[in-house]
C-alpha cells in the first residue's frame, strides 16, 4: 500500500521524525565550539523548513516548539534564559518563514530570513529581559551577517533533505 504525503499517518510519522532529528541535531550542535555567545549553526531549523515546505507553516511551528521543549526538558534548561531565547527566536523565525511568499523566495531565501529574524529576536529579548541594557542591540548587524551564512547553509541542507526523501517535487508546487 502506497502512502502519499497527504495521508494523515504518513504526515504524523514524518513530523515526529523531523522533531526527533531536530532534537538530536540541537543536542549535537552543543558540542561544536562557539566563537561567541549566541552563535550557533541552527541545524535543527533544517527540519522546521522541511515541515513548512511540505505541510505548511503551522506544522513548522509545531516542529520548532516541540524541538525547543523536548531539548530543554532533556538538557534540564526549561524556563532558563536560554530556553526563553530559544522559544522566542524559534517562534518568530517560524512565523517569518511561514509568511514568506514561497513563489518569490527560494528555500535558501526563506531560511536566511528565518535565521536573521531568529537572532534579531534573541538579541532583542536578551537586551530587554536578561541584560536589561540596549547596547546588546548594537550587535544585530554583525549577527545578521553571520545569520546570512548559516541561513544559506541550512536552506541548502533542507533542500538536500527534501530531495533525498523524494519530497522535492512536492516542494516545487510552492514555487
Amino acid at each position: 500500500m502506497e502512502h502519499s504525503i497527504s495521508d494523515r499517518n504518513t504526515r504524523v510519522a514524518i513530523l515526529a521524525m523531523y522533531i526527533a532529528m531536530a532534537v538530536v541535531l540541537h543536542w549535537m550542535e552543543s558540542f561544536i565550539p562557539r566563537p561567541a555567545p549566541f552563535i550557533r549553526l541552527g541545524l535543527a531549523n533544517i527540519f522546521t523548513l522541511c515541515a513548512i515546505y511540505l505541510f505548511g507553516g503551522w506544522w513548522g511551528l509545531v516542529v520548532v516548539l516541540s524541538r525547543v521543549l523536548v531539548a530543554s526538558l532533556i538538557s534540564g534548561s526549561i524556563l532558563t534564559p536560554g530556553f526563553i531565547l530559544s522559544i522566542t527566536g524559534g517562534t518568530v523565525a517560524g512565523i517569518v518563514m511561514w509568511l514568506m511568499p514561497k513563489k518569490w523566495f527560494s528555500l535558501v531565501g526563506v531560511s536566511v530570513a528565518g535565521a536573521a529574524s531568529h537572532i534579531s529576536t534573541q538579541l532583542i529579548v536578551a537586551s530587554y529581559l536578561i541584560v536589561k541594557h540596549t547596547t546588546l542591540l548594537n550587535l544585530i548587524p554583525l549577527f545578521i551577517l553571520i545569520s546570512i551564512l548559516t541561513g544559506i547553509l541550512n536552506g541548502y541542507l533542507a533542500g538536500l533533505v527534501l530531495s533525498v526523501s523524494g519530497s522535492y517535487n512536492d516542494v516545487q508546487k510552492f514555487r
